[in-house]
């Protein structure tokens, strides 16, 4: 009987292991951090070797990195222009359609923002940051005769509200997950209630100069 190469998926397919490693690792990263989650863990619930992972990500922080880039990749919602409050309240809640569909970005994005590893040149940024800086530019407003928040500043503190919310309304990872055990892809977050929703938007109004 043929033995199967170690490390590698059972189609041979170099493109479906990196997914494979991908998928492990974002799993584990999420329920870890970057310091908990190991690559031997990793490996293993991606069915191959440490030096398959290392093959096709170099280390564990540029597996991280990837992780990081491919849970946030994606068309980020166009919002139509209006008054500030209208447009902080659209821009709010494409951030959670957003994120609705990625199932381990907030996690991933506040563990990172509170404990990931030193940020090098190079590193990919939050492209949700630029994406809301940019469109918030135009609506942010003086605040108590202080200056008009900085739009980068602004749009992680929204971000980070977001992130929390939904992290909020999640349930906690089991123990298996905890553990890195099983291949199983995480679940979606469940959209945070209309409550909720509304607090972040009254908190980014308040962030913007605008509440």
């Amino acid at each position: 009987m043929e033995k199967k190469g170690v490390g590698r998926p059972r189609d041979g397919n170099p493109e479906e292991t990196r997914r494979e490693i991908l998928r492990a690792a974002g799993a584990s990263f999420a329920a870890c951090g970057f310091v908990g989650a190991t690559t031997r863990a990793i490996a293993a619930r991606a069915g191959v070797n440490v030096a398959t992972l290392h093959y096709h990500f170099g280390s564990k922080e540029g597996l991280y990195r990837a992780v990081l880039e491919d849970a946030s990749k994606g068309t980020l919602p166009a919002v139509a222009s209006g008054p500030g409050v209208e447009a902080v309240s659209r821009l709010v809640e494409g951030l959670f359609a957003f994120g609705c569909e990625r199932p381990i970005l907030a996690r991933l994005a506040l563990l990172d923002t509170l404990a990931g590893p030193e940020r090098r040149e190079g590193a990919t940024p939050d492209r949700r940051v630029r994406w809301l800086a940019e469109a918030l530019g135009p609506v942010l407003e003086p605040s108590n005769g202080r200056p008009a928040p900085g739009p980068e500043e602004t749009a992680r503190s929204v971000i980070a509200l977001v992130d929390a919310t939904f992290l909020a309304a999640a349930p906690r990872p089991s123990s298996a997950e905890s553990h890195g055990d099983g291949g199983a892809a995480p679940a979606p977050p469940p959209l945070p209630d209309a409550a909720a929703r509304g607090a972040v938007v009254a908190a980014a109004l308040r962030l913007s100069g605008l509440g």
